[in-house]
């Protein structure tokens, strides 16, 4: 999988220069110095025991049957929680560390966060607060529980704290495809 990303997605699109978007300031201020550091990240995140199945490319739904995805999109978040709405996706769990106001008016978005300023500061934005994890009043699996708890409620009908505040970001893109 690693070598298939670095392959078809890095090596593929070397000649771009994303000196200017990508990692974002608000990266670079939480510590990221490239975006392949911040793409490990995201892998890192699934955890030892999780595997990826298959790489889909912008907005692509899932043709490989039940299980953990890789979609090639964009960090930016309005149009990454854009294409993956159009890829199929009902609920977007959106981790974030410095805070994002990020909605859609095609699904739901679910804010998380283990970071304590960010729930003092932006805590209207916040979901799901995991700091407790840091503060060692909370384990991984309490805060698993947690985020799947507000899932099942988000899936039921409950809004999210981007709806009930009216964020309803949405970036149409064009997609360009390999030949």
């Amino acid at each position: 999988m690693w070598k298939a990303y670095q392959d078809e997605v890095i090596e593929a699109h070397k000649d771009s220069d994303l000196s200017e978007s990508q990692p974002t300031k608000g990266n670079i201020e939480g510590g990221l110095s490239t975006i392949e550091e911040k793409a490990l990240g995201n892998l890192e995140k699934i955890g030892r025991t999780s595997r990826y199945i298959d790489i889909l490319e912008p907005a692509e739904a899932p043709k490989s049957g039940q299980g953990l995805y890789f979609m090639d999109s964009s960090s930016a978040a309005a149009e990454c929680v854009t294409l993956m709405a159009a890829g199929g996706y009902v609920v977007h769990t959106f981790p974030t560390g410095q805070g994002n106001v990020i909605g859609n008016p095609i699904v739901p978005v679910i804010k998380i966060t283990a970071n304590p300023r960010t729930v003092r500061t932006m805590g209207e934005h916040v979901d799901v607060d995991v700091s407790g994890i840091l503060r060692r009043e909370m384990t991984i699996d309490e805060a698993g529980d947690a985020l799947i708890e507000n899932i099942i409620r988000t899936s039921n009908g409950r809004s999210t704290a981007a709806e009930a505040l009216g964020h309803r970001e949405f970036v149409m893109t064009k997609l360009y495809r390999s030949a």
